[in-house]
């Protein structure tokens, strides 16, 4: 795997990781990274998402408010759901860490670069825990069934931040944090510690990336994931209303996304949960 994070405007490189052998040159690599984005941008009027070149898999997300651009690199028998997770684990993260070093900055990336290279080693952290996950059979797709619902929960979270007016999303946040604390304290999940690593607050949304994945139960995390998606999509309806909501979930391509996974779901016997949760509200 290799990572990295560039300003998406300069193509200025913050940092860059990589854990394959490559002779590549990473400033180069960094440039026609941005390059490539700009000319999809131009060109296709929307940033790029996945490619295959050089042998490898790419996978590039966006975070425009941030003007952050971040690739990931892998071989390709790297399933993409698994890497576009991995990236959007450390995009969060990293973006938890610094953003208030871009707030300091004066929403710039630009100065001395040191500031971000302790990131490396929540990188290095990251990718040691996903390899050992991957190395024991029995949880070799528990990675895949965090990264659907992480996904779903930022597909939400930018529902919140760019359909919803102040009151709505409010009430919103009020509610979804009543009943996380309402949830967390059942019985079966207080028997689960490393759940108080699935956070929640209105500031912050939900967090799933720290989790370790080799000290909970994957039914356990799985059901209490479910039951966090559940309510969270039905007051998003019982506040919205259903049609406002079908508009919301087309808009931020939940759909699109269920539709182009359904063979992973299908795999994590999450298919049926998904479709009825989404298209039977």
């Amino acid at each position: 795997m290799i990572i990295w994070i560039l300003n998406s405007d300069s193509g200025i490189k913050l940092l860059y990781k990589s854990f394959l052998k490559t002779d590549a040159d990473e400033d180069i690599v960094s440039g026609f990274l941005t390059a490539f984005h700009h000319f999809s941008m131009e060109e296709f009027h929307q940033s790029l998402e996945s490619i295959e070149m050089g042998g490898l898999k790419w996978i590039y997300t966006l975070e425009p408010k941030f003007k952050l651009l971040f690739v990931a690199a892998d071989v390709r028998s790297v399933k993409t759901e698994i890497l576009r997770g991995r990236l959007n684990v450390i995009k969060e993260a990293f973006l938890k860490e610094f953003e208030p070093v871009w707030i300091k900055k004066k929403r710039s990336w630009d100065g001395n670069m040191n500031v971000y290279l302790p990131f490396l080693k929540v990188i290095e952290d990251y990718y040691g825990q996903w390899e050992e996950v991957e190395s024991i059979s029995q949880v070799a797709d528990f990675f895949d069934v965090l990264g659907v619902f992480q996904q779903i929960f930022i597909k939400l979270r930018n529902i919140l931040e760019n359909k919803m007016y102040t009151k709505s999303k409010s009430l919103v946040l009020n509610q979804i944090e009543k009943t996380y604390n309402k949830l967390k304290k059942q019985e079966e999940y207080l028997q689960q510690p490393e759940l108080e690593n699935i956070t929640f607050s209105k500031e912050s949304w939900f967090t799933i990336i720290d989790i370790n994945l080799l000290k909970c139960e994957k039914e356990v995390t799985t059901k209490y994931l479910k039951s966090l998606l559940y309510e969270t999509v039905h007051i998003i309806h019982d506040v919205k209303g259903k049609n406002l909501c079908f508009k919301y979930f087309s808009d931020e391509k939940v759909y699109s996304y269920i539709y182009n996974n359904m063979d992973l779901l299908k795999d994590l016997n999450l298919n049926m949960f998904f479709l009825e949760l989404f298209l039977l509200i």
